[in-house]
């Protein structure tokens, strides 16, 4: 009975010695990045090599194509990369251009699809046109150091291919041979990036038919993990695409609202929805987005005047320049802590898109206006004389030119219709046209001339 209970004793402890003793399953991690390269494409890969990273994957591949982007979002994007403790692999399938070449860089090992394309890496402005000289040395330096900051010692001329496809003023020669002369961009073909040149491959580390014949090749056993874009992601990436139009639907509320006697509910909508796309573009969180910061410290400015000091003026005003400044600072991608020079081109970006929003709104004030004028909206957003006949219903400008005598500051008549915000008031049997200073007020409700301007009164309620 001894010897049967100590067999059972060494059988069970033998299970937990030996369980693992069979092969053990690699983890490997794919993720797509595609698409332009923006604030929200960086937390997306920050948040897919975290998760790499918790579950112990021994590789984690960047299928990559993506025509380039920010510049402050792709080195976010190479941090990220670089901060993975196993071995990162970038597939260009198809595109690596510009940005994409960069981060592509910042991987261990490239792989091409036959038909991958990887350079044209030159920094250029927010229209695609050539920035100043001067400009284009100082960010070709500053990227050039962080490519050689990422690549290790023994694959420096991955650092001298990189800079290359940004410095048209760098000569690339191994050996005897020029690879690139002066006063052009070097881009790479998957053929081209895979010559053995003085006796190694040019750039890439193979050309692969697609990622299952990558999987295939680098851990034929390994267990693959998708990480997929979440509705979070996917919302911000949305947001940040269509912020320069609703920035300009912001535009055109405000000014139809302006337009109606003050700032009242449509500016309210129109700031809202700015905040909110603003706010979605940055939803993984607003550390190092002081831009965010200060857009919402102008719209709280031009609350407060609406709300508690209405007529001050200082507040908008300084409110609007908050919120222009921090728009242009949030559509054009900025980076407070690089430094005036480093953030010229996304100033000129954020104007550029800035100015979109400007001929957005443009355009919807000029279609509401003269494809819709008789909407309800329109009609009480501009006021118009009376005309149901009698003298007593006359507009102001009515009665002023019949000599008729126009009520004065601090006098108190009676709502005819309700005012949201323009309608009518009746003063001691003259009725004008008037318009609320905050909100709407009722019919037949007491209301107080509180200033006009021309034929125009404005009041509020008793």
């Amino acid at each position: 009975m001894q010897r049967i209970l100590c067999f059972l004793l060494f059988a069970f402890l033998g299970s937990f010695l030996f369980a693992d003793s069979g092969d053990k399953k690699e983890l490997v991690c794919v993720f797509k990045l595609e698409g332009e390269i923006m604030q929200a494409q960086a937390d997306f890969v920050d948040r897919a090599v975290r998760m790499a990273s918790s579950r112990g994957a021994k590789y984690l591949i960047v299928d990559m194509n993506t025509p380039g982007g920010s510049v402050d979002s792709t080195l976010e994007i190479m941090d990220s990369l670089k901060s993975f403790k196993g071995e990162t692999i970038c597939f260009i399938n198809t595109d690596a251009i510009s940005a994409g070449s960069f981060i592509a860089t910042a991987c261990n090992k490239i792989y091409f699809s036959p038909r991958g394309v990887m350079g044209a890496a030159e920094a250029v402005s927010a229209t695609g046109g050539d920035i100043g000289e001067s400009m284009q040395r100082k960010i070709s330096s500053f990227i050039s150091a962080k490519v050689r900051a990422f690549v290790e010692d023994d694959k420096s001329r991955r650092a001298q291919v990189q800079r290359a496809m940004n410095d048209p003023n760098f000569e690339l020669k191994i050996g005897k041979r020029i690879i690139k002369p002066k006063g052009e961009l070097l881009t790479l073909t998957a053929k081209e990036a895979a010559e053995i040149i003085e006796g190694s491959p040019l750039l890439s580390d193979g050309t692969i038919e697609n990622l299952d014949a990558l999987l295939k090749k680098i851990a034929p056993k390994a267990v693959v993990e998708n990480i997929d874009k979440t509705w979070a992601d996917k919302c911000a990436m949305f947001a940040q695409s269509i912020s320069a139009l609703v920035f300009g639907l912001t535009i055109f509320l405000v000014v139809m609202d302006i337009k109606s006697g003050g700032l009242g509910l449509l500016s309210l909508i129109g700031i809202g929805l700015s905040a909110l796309v603003f706010l979605g573009i940055n939803m993984a969180g607003l550390a190092g987005h002081e831009e965010i910061l200060v857009f919402i410290a102008g719209a709280l400015l031009l609350l407060a005047e609406v709300i508690f000091f209405p007529g001050l003026v200082i507040p908008s005003l300084i409110g609007i320049i908050l919120m222009l400044g921090g728009a242009v600072w949030i559509l054009g991608g900025g980076w407070f802590e690089r430094g005036l020079d480093y953030n010229i081109s996304a100033i000129n970006e954020g104007i550029f898109r800035l100015g979109i929003s400007v001929v957005f709104a443009c355009v919807l004030i000029l279609l509401l206006g003269r494809f819709f004028p008789r909407l309800p909206i329109l009609s009480r957003l501009v006021l118009k004389p009376c005309s149901d006949g009698n003298a007593d219903s006359k507009g102001a400008a009515q009665v002023l030119s019949e000599g008729g005598k126009y009520p004065l500051v601090s006098d108190v008549g009676i709502c005819i219709t309700d005012l949201t915000p323009s309608g009518r008031a009746d003063f001691n049997g003259r009725i004008v046209e008037v318009v609320s200073d905050f909100g709407t007020i009722s019919r037949g409700d007491k209301v107080e001339i509180i200033s006009k301007k021309d034929f125009n009164f404005k009041v509020k309620k008793v």
